[in-house]
């Protein structure tokens, strides 16, 4: 009978599967920051206090040249998450008054998946350039690296070279990507199904 029930166990998650497809189109922008590990200037002295605080890089990007942003230093670091697993492309927003191409940034875009930030494999999507801003980020290759669609979290390096005229590194207003929604009224009957079945059978 146990053989039994982990079958219908696995049908029903099955079931799950093919109600909620791993390319959902759905948008989402990260919620939560779990780390932040903000470098110095370029002169070693501290990042401007206006310019330091990590939550201005959640939800939708600003898309100003106000000081709405955070500056992640040079060589610094960010870790964010959202509120589902996400798949398919990441993008990412930088903010560069006026000329990106004047203050040259760079950073090195990671993705994890995990129980924790902490815990969580990385794999790296590549290069991220404040003169391509906000253009998504194909997950593709590192899918088939991984061994897997879907992911947790969102890492950015700062990788502003240091004959930049920048002296901050990468300011970052906004990162988005495509959710994969909790699972449907049918995956959801399916799972509650095979419940009342276990329980009937004991």
């Amino acid at each position: 009978m146990r053989t039994a029930r982990y079958t219908a166990l696995t049908a029903a998650i099955a079931a799950a599967a093919v109600a909620t497809p791993a390319v959902a189109g759905v948008t989402g922008f990260a919620t939560t920051v779990e780390a932040f590990n903000q470098g110095l200037k370029k002169n070693g002295g501290a990042v401007d206090g206006d310019r330091s605080h990590a939550s201005s890089a959640l939800f939708a990007p600003q898309l100003t040249n106000n000081v709405n942003f955070v500056s992640l230093g040079m060589g610094g670091s960010i870790t964010l998450s959202f509120d589902n697993l996400f798949t398919d492309h990441v993008t990412v927003w930088e903010t560069t008054y006026n000329n990106p191409a004047g203050h040259y940034e760079t950073a090195d875009l990671w993705v994890g998946y995990g129980s924790t930030a902490e815990s969580a494999s990385w794999w790296l999507v590549g290069e991220i350039e404040n003169t391509d801003d906000g253009l998504p980020m194909s997950l593709d290759d590192v899918s088939l690296t991984a061994g897997r669609e879907t992911f947790s979290y969102v890492r950015i390096v700062d990788t502003t070279p240091g004959n930049s005229s920048s002296y901050d590194g990468f300011d970052l207003d906004g990162v988005s990507t495509n959710l994969v929604p909790s699972p449907g009224p049918v995956a959801l009957a399916a799972l509650g199904g095979f419940a009342m079945t276990t329980r009937r059978r004991r």
